[in-house]
């Protein structure tokens, strides 16, 4: 569609606005994205945000994490996979089981939520997700929104694509998985949240408790470690069922942990509704690649 035929739309549902006006909220959104939109994608933007139903905003090229913006209808991204969440059913409004599969991919400009709709979210059932992780992947086709924590996150419906370590990238121009996680002795109390990874030593059994409203809950406690240390880390209610298959030997990976401090002043990880964590049969290969000095500099503060 033409971008006078957009503005024209917009008029005449916005008698508020005037043509200048428009035309300026539509150069906005072009140096927002860094010029990763086109005219007509930008003009098709801004008529999504002032109410008009809008089909597809296509970016002119696979962009970075950093220049996404909400209402992108058909954008292209490519990260390094961090983590992959298990898949979860739910029942949809005609009574269907429906299927959605979480990730997290990274860029040199941040951190993604990727959600996995449907028959996408099948795609991963094969790959196990110790071997995905450290992976480039390409998403195509997908659309921005903001998800539950008011962040942007990618989503993959029946008109996305997935392409796991495509022939044309390389993977220099991606962080190392290692610098968006923390070993066990690089916590602090300072943190709130913190992302890592380690092989579970101790189990305890699950415990159940009643809260002041009358309402039951329970939780279990974990020892994870590595070889810099070890920590305990508490799952709270729902996550005591989410992470059933723990076992010792496995490993557990954490991917936003609370850091909190025990009654005796030790740090302790846990993990409520609002943690993405996920148990691995093996060491993912890609913490095993050491990290160049300079990498680890420019992606320290980016962790979180």
């Amino acid at each position: 569609m033409p971008v006078e035929n957009i503005i024209k739309r917009i008029l005449s549902s916005r008698k508020d606005l005037t043509r200048s006006m428009i035309l300026e909220m539509i150069n906005n959104k072009i140096e927002e994205t860094k010029g990763f939109l086109t005219l007509e994608s930008a003009a098709r933007l801004v008529a999504a945000e002032l109410g008009l139903e809008m089909t597809e905003v296509p970016l002119k090229k696979c962009t970075s994490i950093r220049h996404l913006v909400s209402g992108l209808g058909d954008a292209t991204i490519m990260g390094r996979v961090l983590h992959v969440n298990s898949p979860r059913f739910f029942i949809k409004s005609n009574g269907e089981e429906g299927k959605m599969r979480s990730l997290y991919i990274a860029d040199k400009t941040g951190i993604l939520r990727v959600v996995l709709w449907g028959e996408k979210a099948d795609m991963l059932d094969s790959l196990d997700s110790t071997g995905i992780i450290g992976k480039i992947i390409r998403l195509s086709h997908g659309y921005v929104r903001k998800g539950y924590n008011g962040k942007l996150e990618l989503n993959l419906g029946l008109k996305g694509n997935i392409e796991i370590m495509p022939p044309d990238i390389f993977e220099d121009d991606f962080p190392l998985v290692e610098n968006f996680f923390k070993k066990i002795n690089q916590i602090t109390e300072s943190e709130t949240r913190v992302n890592t990874l380690g092989i579970i030593a101790n189990i305890s059994p699950i415990t159940t408790f009643t809260r002041e409203d009358g309402t039951s809950g329970k939780m279990r406690r974990l020892e994870i470690k590595d070889q810099s240390g070890r920590i305990t880390v508490v799952l709270w209610n729902n996550k005591t069922d989410e992470l059933s298959d723990v076992e010792i030997g496995k490993y557990l990976e954490l991917f936003g942990a609370k850091v909190r401090k025990d009654l005796n002043g030790h740090l302790e990880l846990h993990v409520d509704g609002s943690v993405d964590s996920a148990v691995l049969s093996d060491h993912p290969l890609a913490f095993r690649i050491q990290p160049k000095a300079h990498q680890i500099e420019d992606e320290k503060t980016k962790i979180l």
